[in-house]
């Protein structure tokens, strides 16, 4: 069933929403910015903000889904790949759309906002979708040896993460702007040389 043009201008507006929090949230940090602020940036009145989303915590929930979304379909797309194939897909798109998108998933995992994830139980039931994903992933990458065996989940676990969550850091380096696939091919890359098996 097609969406009429009214139910359409909705989508458009709350994807504006989230596109302008994404950017908020990295410029400022959840704490620091305001839904005033938000419908400034818009160009809407708070009422017609507040009717999209009743509250910041609800506000910020689902932009943190769709962020996960967006990253887990392509990552889902490559479902034929290899298990370290699919690995780096995975951390290859999330570092990616970061850069595009000039957001930090690092932002995601700080204490209020885990706290706020915590509270919505559809985006703790994705978080704990995507953190088994990654375990099986890895698991699967080790039985077919194509991680060394010899490098323990846990660890490989931490160090996506600590490669994922942060690949903004850094915008007001002398080194100027990364190409955002520029990025995510590095540290794709140096992930993968860390993970082989020796003497491949």
């Amino acid at each position: 069933m097609s969406q009429t043009l009214r139910e359409r201008r909705k989508a458009l507006l709350r994807d504006e929403i989230l596109a302008a929090t994404h950017q908020l949230m990295a410029e400022r940090g959840y704490a620091a910015f305001s839904m005033e602020e938000l419908a400034a940036r818009v160009g809407v009145s708070k009422p017609t903000l507040y009717n999209q989303f009743p509250t910041k915590e609800d506000l910020v929930a689902t932009m943190a889904m769709q962020l996960m979304e967006r990253t887990f379909a392509q990552v889902e797309a490559a479902s034929e790949a290899s298990p370290l194939q699919r690995l780096l897909t995975f951390l290859h798109t999330s570092v990616r759309l970061q850069i595009e998108h000039r957001t930090c998933a690092m932002q995601l995992w700080l204490p209020e906002i885990i706290d706020l994830l915590e509270r919505h139980p559809r985006s703790q039931d994705y978080l704990a979708r995507i953190d088994a994903h990654l375990v099986a992933t890895i698991e699967e990458a080790i039985a077919v040896g194509e991680i060394a065996s010899s490098i323990d989940v846990a660890s490989v676990v931490r160090i996506f993460n600590a490669l994922n969550i942060s690949p903004s850091i850094g915008w007001i380096s002398v080194s100027g702007e990364p190409d955002p696939k520029r990025l995510a091919d590095t540290v794709v890359a140096v992930f993968r040389q860390g993970l082989a098996p020796q003497g491949t």
